[in-house]
């Protein structure tokens, strides 16, 4: 098994507005997401300057049957819960942009 350090995996359900709690969202709704993708979740760590992986063909453990992919972010030291908010907020000024 190959090491992901100093990667931390963030999946698209933990900004999904569409989700629950115990379905996988890790955010407040005040701060979800509507139309959440693995896509916008690179293209926003990417432009807050983080170092991102994209990976496809895995599927998140409580919606298996989904393959959405999995995005690998290298946190630099930050706390996963502040970086998962940095990122809502960023995919959010991206949508209004739109």
């Amino acid at each position: 098994m190959r090491s992901r350090k100093p990667f931390i995996i963030f999946w698209p359900a933990y900004f999904d507005a569409k989700k629950s709690r115990a379905e996988g969202r890790r955010i407040s709704k005040k701060f979800a997401i509507e139309r959440m993708s693995t896509e916008s979740l690179l293209k926003a760590a990417k432009r807050l300057g983080y170092n991102v992986q994209l990976e496809e063909g895995y599927n998140y453990p409580r919606t298996w049957w989904d393959d959405p992919g999995r995005v690998l972010i290298d946190i630099k030291g930050k706390k996963k819960s502040k970086v998962m908010l940095e990122i809502a907020k960023e995919i959010r000024k991206m949508q209004t942009k739109n």
